[in-house]
């Protein structure tokens, strides 16, 4: 009836009392006679008390028994109107502290208030305790129940915990909440859970133990045989069984070696609960009959009925497997090789919980069989053997059909031991992989294949989304966390990075087509790239990705690639004049129109014809850039003419009629040289002119194009070229000996 306060902190064991509500006297002035509901005969003997089973083990730990709502309504009942001056249960109300979590109970949160009825019923569910076992221990503890003048004391030691008899109570479990939370989580560490010792073993279910009938030992014992957990509480928590004096008193007094603590609490149960036996066994016993019995597949029973189990469960061997039992799952056998496979995870106390169905061995033709459980199923075939699928999973094996998907039957069970606490499972034709962040999705077939060359979740990361197929030309893509996989007429392959979100800005494979190989690196500068149906995409740091393609693709792979012009920089841009096309590279541009292909303009000569206007000026270039021109001079032609290079003169533009001349007389390697400047126009009489290393050259519409270098040059200079006397030249030098002459508009200049 009470527990010693030394088996919650150090799990040994005192003597305990009798019960402090009892013995219960027949007077009808006693204090403790007010406490007995008046619906209980306290004169009746016992009927049904079994030492060895004094309440199954799917009742005492049946905590859906009672809603808070219920529980009040119940104290409500058994105290219409309590005396002036007192708080009875019902009204009773305190705030509440949090308590953690551990292998007895889901732990607790505090609230400000909340009254008896609330705690008991949050009590219960934590800790897996039935609430019409809490409540009749605090009957039968304090008379707390039917009590009309509770002393706060009676609220203080309300479930007797930490009390023993032997020495005063211990003050750390004072209180209502501390008394109910901690003969709750007595009840369930009396059970030896996982992640506890083994300390309770001398009143263990299945064994008999000689049980006193009274704290005084010269009154003797008898051997009981504990059938169930649920009767090893009791007898923890109050080490006595009644004699048959304290039985026939039903709720009075018996004789000197009378206890009553426990028969209180069968009395108090079976009074205001009902019997302390539950249907478990009928509920084992019909579907054992309705699976043929010992002529079923099951074979005969072996051993008795236990119960005791997570969530007030209850299991019965038979000689080809078991019936399991609990009041949300109701009764299912489980047998052979699936049954093996729920042992490996825990039975109901791993991920599967209780079955739920019985096994249906109509899959795949026959050869294939499944079982329901309440978090997942168990599947088996010959080939692949049984396993457990549960959690998400599950649910997305069973959105692919099951096994009728792609997948096959499970090879294995979900594990959860991979990066960022990924967990997968494996099937004939794939896998299932799943974290937080991804959620759950396949991988199978080709694609599997590939993900797993990758390094699978380390390389490519997580798949994000089922394979999608019907994409042009029958293509097929799966997401990952890193990139896509795509199955290809040309095979399957992965874009991943930078590189992808180009692709896709590029619109897939409606755009660029498909990948024809995977990502390569270690290029210069660190540079990537990946070859596509309709060319290539490269990346650096520096750059970021772009394409290539088309002429200007073959342009640039004939300058060595990135090695030559250096990485794009831009995206290939049509619409200019004569329909051409043009993309920026590192060192410069490549531009592109059906008359001139495709041709790269670089450094100088390209700073120069941007100044010109690109195309819009001297049209399209027409041949590559070439050096290796006297004294190192480069030269690239144009449309409208060329671009011309040196170190001393820069580049600069000939063309018209003044590049014809300056062809004619040997271009750079004749007497002008290099040219010095552009063409200037808008002189005297709409002429221009150009500056070369060895002279000038104007044209002038109505006279024509001529040169002037040397002396002639510098006296012409000294009178104000066209705008002094001398005007234009109209004609070239002539020399004879060492003395030349020029004809001008105003006369002719003469220079030794």
């Amino acid at each position: 009836m009470r527990k010693p306060w030394t088996i919650l902190l150090i799990g040994v064991l005192a003597v305990a009392s009798l019960a402090a509500a009892a013995p219960l006297t027949p007077a009808a002035a006693s204090p403790a006679r007010a406490a007995v509901d008046a619906a209980v005969q306290p004169a009746a003997a016992v009927v049904g008390f079994e030492a060895g089973n004094i309440i199954d083990d799917s009742v005492f730990f049946a905590r859906g028994t009672m809603s808070a709502a219920q529980i009040q309504s119940f104290l409500n009942g058994k105290v219409p109107t309590c005396q002036a001056g007192y708080t009875c249960l019902k009204d009773f109300a305190q705030a509440t502290t949090s308590r953690s979590a551990d292998p007895m109970c889901a732990g607790y949160t505090g609230q400000g208030r909340e009254s008896a009825a609330q705690i008991i019923y949050n009590v219960a569910q934590s800790c897996g305790i039935n609430p019409q076992v809490l409540l009749v221990t605090l009957q039968k503890e304090q008379g707390l129940v039917t009590h009309t003048w509770p002393s706060d004391w009676r609220y203080t030691i309300a479930m007797g915990q930490g009390c023993p008899d032997t020495a005063a109570c211990d003050t750390r479990y004072y209180g209502f909440f501390n008394q109910v939370y901690g003969a709750a989580w007595q009840f369930k560490r009396y059970a030896n859970p996982p992640g506890t010792s083994q300390f309770f073993t001398w009143y263990a279910p299945g064994r008999t133990w000689n049980i006193q009938w009274h704290p005084n030992a010269g009154c003797g014992s008898s051997p009981v045989g504990v059938r169930n957990q649920a009767t090893a509480n009791l007898y923890y928590y109050t080490p006595y069984q009644p004699n048959a004096a304290a039985l026939r008193a039903g709720f009075g007094e018996g004789d000197g070696c009378s206890s009553y603590g426990n028969r209180n609490f069968y009395n108090y149960f079976t009074a205001w609960f009902g019997s302390t036996r539950s249907l478990v066994g009928s509920a084992i016993t019909d579907k054992y009959a309705q699976l043929g019995g010992s002529a079923g597949y099951l074979g005969a029973p072996v051993g008795a009925t236990t119960c005791g189990l997570k969530d007030g469960g209850c299991f019965q061997s038979y000689r080809n497997g078991a019936i399991h039992w609990s009041p949300a799952s109701g009764a299912h056998a489980t047998t052979g090789a699936i049954s093996a496979s729920w042992a490996s995870t825990g039975w109901e106390n791993g991920p599967l919980g209780y079955p739920v169905n019985e096994q249906n061995c109509s899959l795949a033709g026959g050869t294939g069989c499944w079982q329901g459980f309440q978090k997942g199923e168990v599947h088996w075939s010959a080939a692949s053997g049984a396993y457990g699928s549960w959690g998400p999973t599950l649910v997305r094996y069973q959105s692919m059909g099951s096994e009728r998907s792609p997948l096959g039957f499970p090879t294995g069970s979900p594990a959860c031991n991979l990066k960022d606490g990924g967990c997968w499972q494996s099937y004939q034709g794939g896998m299932i992989h799943w974290t937080q962040a991804t959620g759950a999705h396949s991988t199978y077939g080709a694609f599997l294949t590939k993900w797993k060359a990758l390094d699978s979740e380390r390389g490519l990361g997580y798949p994000m989304s089922e394979q999608i197929c019907g994409l042009k030309d029958g293509g097929c893509w799966q997401r990952f966390q890193s990139g896509l996989i795509h199955s290809t007429p040309a095979g399957m392959f992965a874009t991943r990075g930078a590189i992808l979100a180009r692709w896709a800005n590029l619109d897939y494979e409606r755009g660029f087509g498909y990948p024809l190989g995977d990502q390569a690196c270690g290029l210069k500068d660190g540079g990537c790239w990946q070859r596509f149906q309709g060319g290539l995409i490269h990346w650096t740091a520096a750059t970021g990705a772009f394409s290539t393609r088309g002429p200007i693709l073959a342009k640039w792979a004939s300058l060595d690639y990135e090695r030559g012009l250096g990485y794009p920089t831009s995206e290939q841009m049509c619409g200019l004049k004569d329909g051409g096309c043009w993309q920026r590279f590192q060192g410069g541009l490549i531009h592109w129109t059906q008359g001139t292909g495709a041709v790269a303009t670089r450094d100088a000569i390209l700073a120069e014809w941007a100044s010109l206007d690109y195309e819009r000026g001297l049209g399209y270039p027409t041949a590559d850039q070439r050096c290796g021109l006297k004294d190192g001079g480069c030269i690239q032609t144009f449309q409208s003419g060329p671009i011309v290079w040196s170190p001393t003169g820069g580049a600069h533009a000939v063309t018209g009629s003044i590049g014809e001349v300056w062809k004619a007389r040997g271009a750079e390697t004749g007497a002008l040289g290099y040219p010095r400047t552009d063409l200037v126009c808008g002189l005297k009489d709409g002429a221009c002119y150009q500056g070369f290393a060895g002279g000038l050259v104007h044209s002038v519409p109505a006279l024509g194009t001529f040169i002037t270098t040397g002396r002639i040059l510098e006296k012409w200079a000294i009178s104000d070229y066209e705008r002094g006397p001398y005007g234009y030249p109209t004609s070239d030098q002539s020399c004879t000996g060492e003395t030349c002459s020029q004809q001008f508009q105003g006369g002719t200049l003469t220079a030794p």
